[in-house]
């Protein structure tokens, strides 16, 4: 598995700022019933015209009120319900959010009725034990976090959530297709690519086509994926002989000859992953990188002890063992082993964001050095059978589990080891042997992420096809539904954008003049790249894609493109780094900036409607591609960006001063968008996320700046276009996962948060210090 670590490309409620805010209080401490109706009564104004305190709070048989006594959690639920009164039912995404199911053990008789009605919505949550809490004391944190939940059932009021005001539409209709994980602007307009693609395909098919020819490779390929029937009467056969070697292996050294082996005839089988991209300190030469040994699920998963994630993957586990001959008690045995094997190695793997980190994934060793790291391996020798030999040094890129690793790689060990990579042979095989591979796969992750339904059997072939021949299928895509005007309206956006920069980093009062003429080199030597590469790769000119009819399988096909790929890769080991690949695919929805290459990079796939269109609106368009150009700009000089200069090396050109003045902002950044909420229970985590904040809050304030430039500009539609490309739904599993390993915050959170900095949305709504959006000037962040 020569897959390289991917460069470019989370109880109590946090808030830094509260409704209403003339409630200066601990967020703690418990709330008298005068301070909940106070609160109440300022946030439900916009929601219940005309509120009064008598509606809000009823007093005893006697009519007191009682305004000094602390309010529990029962009480204070009622008081909310009763100052929206009108309370919506879940639909679309909230269906799948909140815990409308929710019942409580512990509800007072008198207040049952009241209870069953807001537990309805949604948005209460109680303990494990199946209890409210129904007595506890209530604090400002909890009503605020209840709140927050009420007025985005709502979603009627842009000064309170404006994500939800702009999409809640959408969100409320919203569904989620067949073995899909999410829906949103980009899967929508993924899904429209999706069917341009298979409609590439199906005129491909109909055609005969010369041997040898791209159309030929795609089209043999296509339908090879395609017979489900051909892959079950192969079976497992094609790994089956490595698969009894290894059942053989009794050392380390023989388990990983096996794996070298299967790598050398199949261009698959070693657990270690090796990796060719530039060299992170000189980077116009290709550098060897070791990224260790994959994890099956993520790290959170492992040193969190998430029962249920364990069950799924223990039980998948299993079925794959089974698969291959395993009785059920040995299968549940050596999955339930695995998982504790894959534990340890969790537990010393480097978190998600340190990954991209330079100074952390930047570790050079001497070969001598690396070898020495493993002393029950020849590793000198292993790098050489796998054409790697020719280098003098590599670069380690998570130290940490290397180290455990050389614990771990002992003959004690073995039984692990042969484990690990059985699995891992079975997965990495799963999409292109037998179909019983590939539902355990399909319902691993349905188990997994709570994903309904299963995509035809066509939709996972056209999947296949086009990530192992996405070269070919771009060169067509782009030609259909890419037009140079278009590529030149985006280029004129570009230098539109890196221009605005140059003067916002010139205004900068936080940065020295030395600092600044090294921030304006790196503006003046980015380069960019739109809709499709100048130079086509064409790796598989030499490939041959063989028919069922004509006695190849979808295996051989797949072993093909694996050994050309890693032949290819090779080759470039030492050389000069080809500056015009692409890493992405031409239809891809998405984006990114390549630090090593100082470059921006916009696909054809994400240059369509809502994201871009040359007839929009400007102001739309600036809120929507104008953010996401100014977003990648940004990314040069976020915590990980500004670690490499014009040129793509990580070098500090940065004076000690105005870097210490920029972590400062930076850990500012960490806190404004840590804690908040994403779902009950998931929160938002700043440390992982603080690169593509950064990124959002720069990428926002330049396009505002160019929007600033437009005569009688339409702000609304600006912001709006914004929050509409960010609209999302997803099941409470993804939202979990995402929460602990995505480095972009929630959907949601990317709207409001970042919008909240901005001036210009508080005087385009209109936002004051009693609506729910509001953040105090002295709390608001911002960077470039």
């Amino acid at each position: 598995m020569k897959k390289l670590l991917a460069f470019l490309l989370s109880s109590s409620l946090i808030l830094t700022s509260l409704a209403p805010h003339a409630l200066a209080k601990d967020e703690k401490a418990a709330m008298t019933r005068e301070e909940v109706v106070t609160y109440l009564l300022n946030v439900a104004d916009d929601y219940n015209p005309g509120l009064k305190k008598e509606d809000i709070l009823k007093g005893d048989a006697q009519g007191k009120t009682k305004d000094g006594e602390y309010v529990s959690r029962t009480e204070a639920l009622i008081m909310l319900s009763r100052a929206f009164s009108d309370l919506p039912k879940p639909q679309g995404n909230d269906l799948r959010s909140l815990n409308t199911a929710s019942s409580f053990s512990d509800i007072p008789v008198w207040a049952q009725d009241e209870m069953t009605k807001i537990a309805a919505t949604g948005i209460v949550n109680g303990y494990t034990d199946g209890k409210l809490g129904a007595k506890d004391q209530v604090t400002l944190e909890q009503l605020t976090a209840l709140v927050k939940r009420m007025v985005a059932l709502k979603g009627t009021n842009p000064r309170d959530d404006y994500y939800e005001f702009v999409n809640k539409k959408w969100l409320n209709a919203s569904t989620i297709d067949a073995g899909e994980m999410t829906n949103g602007a980009f899967n929508e307009l993924d899904k429209q690519n999706q069917e341009r693609i298979k409609d590439m395909l199906q005129e491909v098919v109909k055609d005969t086509h010369a041997k040898g020819s791209v159309e030929q490779k795609i089209a043999d390929f296509y339908t090879n994926a395609q017979d489900l029937k051909h892959r079950n009467a192969l079976g497992i056969k094609p790994i089956a002989p490595y698969i009894a070697s290894l059942n053989q292996a009794s050392t380390i050294q023989e388990v990983m000859n096996v794996g070298l082996k299967m790598e050398k005839e199949l261009g698959f089988g070693s657990i270690l992953s090796f990796g060719i991209m530039a060299d992170a300190k000189k980077s116009d030469i290709n550098a060897l990188y070791y990224a260790g040994v994959g994890l099956i699920l993520d790290k959170t998963s492992y040193v969190s002890n998430n029962a249920q994630a364990k069950q799924v993957y223990v039980s998948y586990l299993s079925k794959l063992y089974q698969l291959v001959g395993d009785s059920k008690e040995v299968a549940e045995k050596k999955a339930n082993s695995l998982y504790e094997f894959e534990k340890q190695i969790a537990a010393a793997t480097m978190d998600v964001q340190d990954q991209n980190d330079v100074n952390k994934y930047y570790n050079p060793y001497t070969i001598q050095d690396f070898d020495a790291l493993f002393p029950s391996l020849d590793m000198a020798n292993y790098l050489k059978q796998l054409q790697l030999g020719s280098v003098d040094k590599l670069i380690v890129m998570d130290k940490g589990q290397a180290n455990k690793l050389s614990q771990l790689m002992t003959d004690e060990h073995v039984q692990d080891f042969k484990n690990y990579m059985q699995a891992i042979w079975l997965i990495n095989t799963s999409s292109v042997l037998s179909e019983e591979l590939q539902q355990a796969s399909l319902d691993f992750q349905a188990n997994l992420f709570g994903i309904q339904g299963q995509k035809t059997q066509d939709e996972i072939a056209i999947q296949l096809t086009q990530s192992v021949m996405s070269d070919y299928l771009g060169q067509m895509f782009a030609k259909r539904h890419f037009t140079a005007e278009a590529k030149q309206d985006v280029e004129k956006m570009v230098k539109e954008f890196i221009a605005v920069y140059k003067e916002r980093i010139k205004a900068l009062d936080w940065m020295s003049e030395t600092t600044k003429a090294k921030a304006m080199l790196k503006l003046d030597k980015m380069t960019y790249k739109i809709g499709y590469p100048d130079k086509w790769d064409d790796r598989f000119k030499d490939v041959s894609i063989v028919s069922i009819k004509e006695g190849g399988t979808l295996f051989d096909n797949f072993v093909a493109i694996r050994k050309a790929s890693w032949k290819t890769e090779v080759a470039t080991l030492g050389q000069p780094v080809d500056k015009s690949k692409w890493q992405m695919s031409v239809y891809n929805v998405n984006a990114y900036y390549n630090a090593l290459n100082n470059e921006i990079v916009f696909p054809a796939g994400i240059l369509q409607a809502p994201f871009y269109d040359i007839n929009a609106k400007h102001e739309t368009n600036l809120g929507a591609i104008g953010m996401v150009i100014a977003h990648e700009i940004s990314h040069a000089f976020d915590n990980l960006g500004s670690s490499y200069d014009e040129n793509g090396n990580a070098v500090n050109w940065w004076t000690p001063e105005d870097y210490k003045k920029f972590q400062e902002k930076t850990e500012r950044v960490i806190s404004y968008y840590n804690g908040l909420e994403v779902i009950p229970g998931v929160y938002n985590n700043g440390s992982l996320t603080v690169s593509e904040n950064i990124a959002d809050l720069g990428g926002m304030a330049a396009s505002l700046q160019v929007l600033s430039q437009t005569k009688n500009a339409d702000y609304k539609a600006y912001f709006e276009g914004y929050a509409t490309i960010w609209r999302t739904t997803m099941s409470k599993e993804v939202v979990a996962y995402l929460s602990s390993n995505d480095t972009h915050s929630a959907n949601k959170i990317r709207v409001n948060r970042t919008v909240a900095s901005f001036k210009e949305f508080y005087d385009t709504y209109g936002i004051t210090e009693k609506d729910t959006m509001y953040v105090a000037p002295e709390q608001r962040v911002s960077i470039w």
